[in-house]
């Protein structure tokens, strides 16, 4: 048998498994791509819906949306979100959440010992990768901790999924942005480990 009518063969079934792979409807009847639905050249927001509490807490934790409006809400008034050159990149007449504390309190820190809430710490990180870092010391013992909020809506709208749908912000930092985490989707807890003795 010639190589040339197999080798024509061979590409007709790859066209027709690539068209199949590629063209093939969903439940919906709507066509998809091997990357997933088909889109326009814009990326899709990254957006949170929930946010799930780990590490070394009594018991992990999942927040969505409700869950969050059934806590104690919080409301910072007029803020300026400022980044490191001091550079105002947005304000806001009221961003509405809840502490993160609370979210801490509802877990609850596994702290072995006595004195291990001295190096407790929480990094909050977002649906892009970017974490923040906040210290036991920081969250109940300095006014920050007042001001360290999961929020969810701006000027009595909820936050749309350009800015994340669930952030977080620390109101009382001199840097408002340089620890706003938008689509925030998780927080872990950690202990620093101790001296070697």
């Amino acid at each position: 048998m010639p190589i040339a009518p197999r080798r024509a063969q061979n590409a007709h079934l790859t066209t027709a498994l690539t068209t199949a792979l590629t063209v093939a409807p969903t439940a919906d009847d709507a066509p998809f791509t091997r990357g997933g639905p088909a889109t326009s050249s814009a990326p899709l927001p990254l957006t949170s819906r929930e946010v799930v509490v780990s590490g070394a807490v009594k018991r992990r934790h999942s927040f969505d949306l409700c869950a969050l409006m059934r806590l104690p809400t919080q409301l910072t008034g007029p803020l300026d979100v400022v980044c490191l050159s001091g550079r105002k990149v947005r304000g806001a007449s009221d961003y509405k959440g809840v502490r993160l504390t609370a979210l801490l309190d509802v877990v609850q820190w596994r702290l072995p010992q006595a004195r291990d809430f001295t190096r407790a710490y929480v990094l909050a990180q977002g649906a892009d990768g970017y974490t923040v870092m906040f210290s036991w010391h920081e969250l109940y013992n300095t006014p920050i901790g007042v001001g360290a909020l999961i929020v969810y809506e701006r000027d009595a709208q909820p936050l749309s999924d350009e800015e994340g749908g669930i952030g977080l912000i620390s109101t009382w930092d001199l840097r408002v942005a340089l620890r706003q985490v938008r689509a925030l989707k998780r927080l872990t807890v950690h202990l620093a480990e101790p001296p070697a003795r």
